[in-house]
């Protein structure tokens, strides 16, 4: 009896094994590698911001697909802010198979107040329109009808600069907190503080006070434990574009911090800055190179462990990065490195990386970490910390290094079509998103 329970499930696992082997086996898609200008265009859009399920409602004269691999037009999103306060958004229209070499890049800009139903009905014009000359290789050219809206009363076509009162000032302020009570604990965060910022092409300026402030207390049978932490501020910075390749700036900051045992620390330094490629690329790739010089005044809350109750410290620090996003994916990489001129062994090392890329039709790898070699914690007061400075995270602990890794993959088989929209008990989608 047993043998025959075992040579049926080897049956039902062979039968379902060949199941398998043979859907992998069908084509995925009828398109799947024609270089033929197609009846109907598939549509990949690269976006990760973006809420797909309005695209596939509002574009339904194309097939959506779920990998470039298999699409005709793969339409690659990036997005930068402006100095307003706003976004500006580069399409790039990537043709594919077919359509090979029928590249396009556009960019479109919302204001700082935009809400997201603007500006994913601006993403649609932008992409519906970008869409027309490929469409006019397939079947739907004799569907396609353009409308243009009439200019406002008055307007001309020729371009009109328009005086900012402004003159390209943004103040934002900002606050949040949250709290949380129950019979035996209670904690309150708050934070809030300003950007007054101007960015022009010449110049970038911001200066900004933050407060923020964390509040923390228990019971513990006759025992209440109470904690508290401050980090409280000012930064501030000038840049100056010198060309499309050099910029130099100042920096400035104010600091006071219970968690890192300073009372107030008085920074100033000056700085060059590096790109290898023009800053308008920067949207799609950059590789940087900065370097600071300059100096802080301390005066610690407590004695540190090195005996000093101030300091003065001279310190330069070096600063390196690598981005870029392609249709493959992308990569961020980063090194920072840091020293204290009065004492060369005082200094720090920081390695951070991510890489997100696509290995083959719907396979993708995600890979992240980093790691600081610490050798400048001057600041730490003398003696031990608290159990409750520890488990709160109220006071900084001594160390060499700090790591962190994160991975995944993602992989996605069967349908490449991803045309169809069903919202049932899906409640109205997830917010912040266009």
């Amino acid at each position: 009896m047993e043998i025959e329970m075992y040579r049926t499930c080897t049956a039902w696992i062979l039968s379902l094994f060949m199941v398998v082997c043979g859907l992998f086996a069908r084509p995925a898609y009828t398109q799947d590698v024609s270089t033929e200008t197609p009846v109907r265009l598939t549509f990949f859009l690269d976006c990760d911001f973006c809420d797909d399920d309005f695209y596939r409602q509002e574009m339904p004269y194309v097939d959506h697909v779920r990998d470039r691999e298999v699409a005709d037009v793969h339409v690659l999103l990036t997005r930068e802010q402006t100095g307003a306060g706003g976004w500006a958004f580069t399409f790039d229209f990537i043709g594919l198979r077919a359509f090979e070499g029928m590249d396009y890049s556009t960019v479109y800009a919302t204001r700082a107040d935009a809400t997201d139903g603007e500006s994913r009905e601006g993403f649609l014009r932008i992409m519906e329109a970008a869409l027309v000359p490929y469409l006019m290789e397939t079947s739907m050219r004799d569907r396609i009808s353009i409308q243009i809206a009439p200019m406002s009363e008055g307007a001309t076509l020729e371009q009109v600069v328009t005086e900012d009162p402004w003159d390209y000032w943004t103040i934002e302020m900002y606050a949040d907190g949250s709290a949380d009570f129950e019979s035996r604990q209670e904690s309150f965060d708050t934070r809030y503080g300003i950007y007054i910022s101007r960015v022009t092409e010449e110049w970038k300026l911001q200066l900004r006070p933050f407060f923020n402030y964390n509040y923390d207390r228990f019971e513990r049978g006759d025992q209440i434990i109470k904690s508290t932490s401050r980090r409280d501020g000012l930064t501030s910075y000038a840049v100056k574009s010198i060309s499309p390749h050099w910029s130099a700036g100042a920096y400035a900051d104010i600091l006071t911090s219970t968690f890192s045992n300073v009372e107030w620390r008085y920074r100033g330094m000056a700085a060059l800055e590096w790109s290898l490629y023009p800053y308008r690329e920067a949207n799609r790739r950059q590789l940087t190179v900065a370097y600071r010089l300059g100096a802080s005044h301390i005066t610690y809350q407590d004695t540190t462990i090195y005996n000093e109750i101030q300091q003065v410290l001279p310190q330069h620090l070096l600063n390196a990065e690598y981005e870029v996003v392609q249709p493959w994916g992308d990569i961020e990489i980063g090194v920072n490195a840091s020293q204290y001129l009065h004492d060369l062994s005082r200094h720090s090392l920081a390695f951070d990386a991510e890489f997100d890329v696509r290995i083959t039709r719907g396979l993708s790898i995600e890979i992240g970490g980093a790691l600081e070699l610490i050798h400048d914690q001057i600041n730490l007061p003398k003696g031990d910390a608290d159990l409750e400075e520890v488990l709160l995270r109220r006071r900084q602990l001594e160390t060499n290094f700090e790591a962190g890794l994160s991975f995944g993959f993602r992989y996605r088989f069967g349908s490449v079509l991803n045309n169809i929209v069903n919202p049932r008990f899906g409640g109205i989608g997830s917010r912040d998103r266009f």
